[in-house]
């Protein structure tokens, strides 16, 4: 009886160390590819953009490592921000000033913040999530760089 107790005492053990095993290599695997998101996110801090989206004209974006202006493709008006990056995928926009402003459009409100985060990266495209400090919705964009 003991060496049955000792056999199945045994294998519990094994059947337990194998499962924690497995989620180990999965935990191990989910912080790598996080960590190499993350690292393709630096291509995109400085150079000229493209930003795509369906419902909204498309815009140029120029950035360096303190300034991004944008540019309608189909406009002459442009505005420029104060870029603050939190880390290599999340930044924040303030705004600055608009150029070329027509006579009915309204300045923006120098206290609104834009929070954007680079959610996906493929070659020279990510994809970013856009959020104002004054509200919860999030526009969702495809940003192509350009030129460096």
């Amino acid at each position: 009886m003991p060496i049955n107790k000792l056999i199945n005492f045994y294998n519990t053990f094994d059947s337990i160390m194998k499962r924690g095993l497995i989620i180990i290599v999965v935990l191990l695997m989910a912080v790598i590819s996080l960590n190499a998101q993350q690292a393709d996110c630096t291509g995109f801090k400085t150079g000229t953009f493209r930003l795509l989206d369906a419902s909204s004209p498309d815009y140029i974006i120029t950035r360096n490592d303190s300034i991004q202006t944008e540019t309608a493709r189909k406009s002459v008006v442009s505005t420029d921000f104060y870029i603050h990056w939190k880390d290599d995928c999340n930044y924040e926009l303030t705004f600055i000033k608009m150029h070329n402003r027509p006579g009915g459009l309204k300045m923006p409100d120098k206290t609104i913040k834009l929070f954007v985060k680079i959610y996906k990266v493929s070659g020279d495209t990510c994809w970013v999530e856009t959020r104002a400090n004054t509200s919860e919705y999030v526009s969702r964009k495809r940003m192509v760089k350009i030129k460096e």
